[in-house]
Order: structure tokens, then sequence, then C-alpha cells
């Protein structure tokens, strides 16, 4: 089973939708591939855990000192 994607923007015309660029065919096989690998994701997750963490101990300390 193939689906369109468009390389462009997709519009709409009178409820019809209108691609701005060029309509390709792709295989949902090529659809469903992962964005990241495991290693990715962990790193990725790591990353945002520790931003989490600098940003709660920032309030709490702005919280504290006020």
């Amino acid at each position: 089973m193939n689906a369109i994607t468009c390389d462009g923007t997709w519009s709409t015309s009178g409820g019809t939708p209108v691609c701005t660029g060029t309509l390709q065919s792709v295989s949902l096989n090529e659809l469903n591939q992962p964005w990241l690998s495991a290693e990715e994701y962990e790193q990725l997750r790591g990353d945002a855990i520790q931003l989490f963490m600098i940003v709660f101990g920032f309030l709490v300390l702005k919280k504290a000192l006020s």
C-alpha cells in the first residue's frame, strides 16, 4: 500500500486538499521507519531530564531566595 506525500505544503481549496509542491507516492513501510535510533532516543531522553532538573532547580532557588 502506498501513501501520497507532498514536498511542499498542503492547503485546501473548496474543501479539496491541494499540494503546492510535487506529489510523490511513498510506500507505507518507508513512512513507518523510526526517526530516532535507540541510542539517539536515550540521549534525547537524558538531555530532556537534565534540562528539567536544571529548570526545576533554578525555580527552587529563586523561590528560596525571595
